[in-house]
């Protein structure tokens, strides 16, 4: 489970063509990049002392195993959820995020803005994967709301919400660094000319969190496959926040590589 690199990713772009679309043209200064990039991995390893960050992934790990047990609605309680299965997707996502929001209270000298946006990035990566899963021809019961949960502790499945976790996190990241210089970008005479160049530009910076956050995937899919299915472990947030290390360090190296020229 060592650290492997993916090697360069040809179908898109690297961080300095995204860059770019900030300047007025020509090719980005070398300072800009290197600033964003230490931006997002200085982001990832201050994200390990907060603990909403711990909580979100935590709860990433434990609410699908939950939902395959014998005892849902009591396995909720214990995570801190309502003990009372939803019945809709917005009625989980409302319940997994009052938990963080008590977390989030409770944290005080703990918490940090990187709390937020890691809850925002856990909600926003359990739509995503759940909703494709849910019922499209007829509102879904909360049988199925459970059903979808618990196909998320397959070990790729898995390894699919973590890898969107932290790509939605550092997305959150860079666009907190950058978006203060939206004046900057869209005029006729930039290379961000309309707001469709600037759909563009987002997706482009999506597309990079996506590439850089795909090598935490096979690390995932082992370290449940090891933890959960192989010794039979509850795993607790201490478990989630060594693995959390691992995963954020991979992702930190892997910005580091994407940052050079292409």
């Amino acid at each position: 489970m060592g650290h492997q690199r993916l090697g360069k990713l040809p179908s898109y772009r690297l961080l300095p063509e995204i860059i770019r679309y900030l300047l007025d043209g020509g090719a980005p200064t070398d300072d800009l990049v290197d600033q964003v990039t230490k931006v997002g991995q200085d982001a990832l390893k201050l994200a390990l002392k907060d603990p909403v960050f711990i909580e979100a992934l935590w709860l990433l790990v434990r609410l699908p195993q939950t939902a395959g047990s014998d005892a849902y609605a009591d396995g909720l309680g214990a995570l801190g959820l309502k003990a009372q299965a939803p019945n809709s997707l917005p009625e989980l996502l409302v319940a997994y995020d009052s938990a963080l929001e008590r977390v989030q209270r409770q944290a005080f000298t703990g918490g940090t803005d990187l709390g937020e946006m890691a809850r925002q990035a856990a909600l926003g990566a359990l739509t995503e994967i759940l909703q494709p899963r849910l019922p499209a021809l007829w509102r879904p019961s909360a049988e199925d709301i459970r059903h979808s949960l618990s196909t998320l502790k397959n070990t790729d499945t898995f390894s699919d919400l973590v890898q969107r976790f932290h790509s939605r996190f550092v997305e959150r990241i860079i666009h907190y660094y950058i978006d203060r210089n939206l004046h900057r970008m869209i005029a006729p005479d930039r290379m961000t000319k309309s707001l469709n160049d600037l759909e563009a530009f987002n997706g482009s910076i999506r597309r990079h969190c996506d590439e850089a956050s795909l090598i935490v995937r096979a690390f995932a899919r082992d370290w449940l496959g090891k933890n959960f299915y192989k010794e039979g472990k509850v795993l607790s947030r201490d478990d989630v926040r060594r693995f959390a290390s691992h995963s954020v360090d991979k992702i930190r190296i892997e910005l580091e590589q994407r940052k050079g020229a292409p």
